[in-house]
């Protein structure tokens, strides 16, 4: 693939093209799902592509394409070269090059000694333990095991060229637990960049352990009361509200935070970090994928808003330094803002004390519809269930209710943070503690 860029960016000189880039991805994985014992579905997958980006008389230009053979990037320089005949001139800019690097190995070197039988037999081991946890887990809906390898490469006019290499394993899990007329669901994920790390045991009890908690569960009285949402669920959650961080939507005055930069956004108690050097991170790179070298920077930062996530055209428009967030969404997208790492700062307290703080709290442990909060107005209503504490003692498990209100609101009424920590792909979260939210129930 590094020939093929170099003579996708030898065509591009021979044609006198004002700026260009070159992006490439090559990549691998596998994944298999099991279920009762029995190997459901076995899936490998081969990817490769080249995109290109010409810029002519201020004009940009897009193509590309999955036939990386040299007529195929003869035919993707062409249209990307026609394409730009048709767009309104701006200003594009490209990055220069920089050394940079994460402090850690990317890949896994033993990505492609892993044999298939011995993924299937950590997925299959995945479900025996879940099974095996309590005789109330009733049924294993789908335990899977995934993986997967990606090389990328880049090369623009401005002589900036890298390739790198990422590896990352999983393993999911979703099961019933059953006691009498009481059904509940759990769920767990878990990603790592190293095969030795996935840990089958851990991903088996969390999820039993929901489910099997909250049997018996059922909603409880209207209140307006503490909640501590729990790791997942407040990774969940700030994935969601990602959106309202991001340049573009900034931009496009599709954030309500767009007029908010270096204004209080948050308790002081809360510190919001996007960061490209995090080992456990899937989002985790040395240059985003417009060759910017990427950093750690404070997006909230003791409650305060730090940056935006921006990328090169965005940082322009918006005058803000670039970040190293420009992002594609795949091979065939142009680069846009997108997150590295979202990490959520831990606190001092572990789980038992963060939830004996207040005299009641309820702690949310699974929540549906997060994906809904609006980005713009911050307003939610998402439904929860949990387990309600009184005196730090377990009380009752709680579903069937939901929880509302305004983001705004939420972060500005959190008054700890866990030290336990849960990641979800690229987002990480402690558990949170907020002052009060309503929670609407019977």
């Amino acid at each position: 693939m590094v020939e093929l860029i170099e003579k996708a960016a030898s065509i591009l000189k021979k044609l006198g093209v004002d700026g260009y880039d070159v992006f490439a991805l090559s990549g691998e994985g596998t994944s298999v799902e099991v279920k009762e014992g029995q190997v459901e579905k076995i899936k490998s997958s081969s990817r490769k592509g080249i995109a290109v980006r010409v810029i002519t008389e201020g004009r940009l230009g897009f193509a590309y394409t999955n036939d990386t053979s040299e007529e195929g990037i003869r035919i993707a320089i062409e249209c990307a070269r026609e394409n730009a005949q048709s767009s309104e001139p701006d200003e594009y800019p490209l990055s220069t090059p920089s050394e940079n690097s994460v402090g850690f190995p990317l890949e896994d070197p033993e990505f492609e000694q892993i044999g298939v039988e011995r993924k299937i037999a950590l997925a299959l081991e995945l479900e025996e333990r879940a099974r095996s946890y309590d005789p109330r887990v009733d049924r294993v809906r789908k335990a899977s095991y995934g993986d997967g390898r990606t090389t990328v490469y880049y090369q623009n006019s401005n002589d900036n060229a890298f390739t790198y290499t990422t590896t990352s394993y999983s393993l999911s899990i979703l099961l019933a637990a059953r006691e009498g007329e009481s059904s509940q669901i759990g769920w767990d994920y878990q990603s790592k960049r190293f095969f030795t790390e996935l840990n089958p045991m851990e991903v088996a009890a969390t999820a039993a352990g929901n489910a099997v908690e909250l049997l018996g569960a059922k909603p409880m009285k209207t209140a307006r009361l503490p909640v501590i949402f729990k790791n997942s669920v407040f990774a969940e959650l700030i994935e969601a509200l990602s959106a309202a961080f991001l340049g573009h939507n900034v931009l496009r005055k599709k954030s309500l935070f767009a007029d908010r930069l270096g204004h209080e956004v948050a308790s002081h108690a809360f510190n919001l970090y996007d960061d490209p050097f995090q080992k456990d991170g899937t989002g985790s790179a040395p240059y985003d994928d417009e060759g910017t070298a990427t950093r750690r920077k404070a997006v909230i930062e003791r409650g305060v808003l730090k940056n935006f996530l921006v990328d090169l055209y965005t940082s322009r428009k918006l005058e803000l330094q670039p970040t190293g967030n420009g992002m594609r969404a795949g091979i065939g997208a142009l680069p846009t803002c997108g997150i590295t790492n979202l990490v959520v700062e831990r606190g001092a307290l572990g789980f038992e004390e963060l939830v004996k703080t207040p005299k009641e709290v309820l702690v949310i442990t699974d929540a549906m519809g997060i994906h809904t909060i609006n980005p713009i107005s911050g307003e939610f209503s998402i439904g929860i269930s949990g387990v309600y504490y009184h005196e730090g003692e377990k009380v009752a498990p709680v579903s069937g209710m939901t929880v509302a209100g305004n983001v705004k609101e939420l972060l500005n009424g959190i008054t700890e943070v866990g030290a336990d920590s849960k990641w979800l792909g690229n987002v990480c979260s402690p558990s949170v503690l907020v002052k009060e939210l309503t929670v609407s129930g019977e």
